[in-house]
């Protein structure tokens, strides 16, 4: 059977999963890839599309919209005596030398780009990377500014790219933590129900066991719908697949004492 049709019967069957016990452990380190690299698209995408986004409105409102100003050691220092926030295509700008405005008040804007008094952040989906002015050493105006973002623009293909792949690889090694944890609780599971299961047949099918949470989490990252207690419910999840999957596997055969 195919990795692709692996994981369409692995969505809805306990009982295809656990004949799965039986293959090579490459196989399913290919299938783990994979499972990994799905669950990072919706992500990445919307992620890419963001950035670009964000950057495109960011230098539109920093050549025609934001007032003078200038970052010299370490902080920020406009022509404006009070915050300049802006919306468009979806992003917010803002201006501040105030200290009105801080990482929170950015995430809360879920997709915000801000110069700020002593930072720069930027904000996307709610989750905010910041950046230390301190960290320049130098003085920064703000046509130094769009002369900094007019060459990342050319840059972004190769940054987005690098980006991508360091969140498939993150994907991936938690991806491979979670499996590992999972097949931990197999042995339990495997005990009390006396099935006869080595580690590495556990871990295969805790392998597997993760896809219905999984693609899930995929559907729901694509749609960007925020599942409640999501942590929670993906473990869940995946303890009752496992479950059901060792169910399926024979149980020991009890000798029968002879007298």
């Amino acid at each position: 059977m195919n990795i692709f049709k692996q994981l369409y019967v692995s969505i809805y069957s306990p009982k295809m999963i656990s004949a799965f016990r039986f293959q090579g452990i490459g196989k399913t380190i290919l299938y783990v890839f994979i499972l990994s690299l799905l669950s990072t698209l919706p992500s990445a995408i919307y992620f890419s599309g963001s950035l670009s986004e964000g950057l495109k409105s960011f230098n539109e409102t920093l050549k025609e919209d934001l007032p003078s100003f200038t970052i010299e050691n370490g902080l920020l220092s406009s022509d404006s005596d009070k915050p300049v926030e802006i919306k468009k295509d979806g992003f917010f700008i803002i201006l501040d030398d105030t200290g009105s405005y801080g990482v929170e008040e950015m995430e809360a804007k879920e997709n915000a780009i801000g110069i700020l008094s002593d930072k720069f952040v930027f904000s996307t989906n709610g989750q905010a990377q910041t950046y230390e002015y301190s960290l320049l050493n130098m003085t920064l105006s703000k046509e130094d500014i769009m002369e900094i973002s007019s060459q990342f623009n050319q840059l972004l293909p190769i940054v987005l790219t690098i980006m991508v792949v360091v969140m498939y690889l993150f994907s991936s090694f938690v991806k491979f933590i979670e499996i590992t944890v999972l097949a931990l609780f197999g042995l339990a599971f495997k005990n009390s129900l006396q099935r006869k299961v080595n580690f590495k047949q556990l871990w295969v099918i805790a392998a597997y066991s993760t896809t219905l949470a999984t693609i899930f989490f995929i559907i729901m990252d694509s749609l960007q719908v925020i599942v409640p207690s999501g942590f929670f419910l993906n473990w869940f999840v995946h303890l009752i697949v496992l479950y059901l999957v060792l169910k399926e596997i024979p149980p020991l055969k009890k000798k029968i004492a002879t007298p």
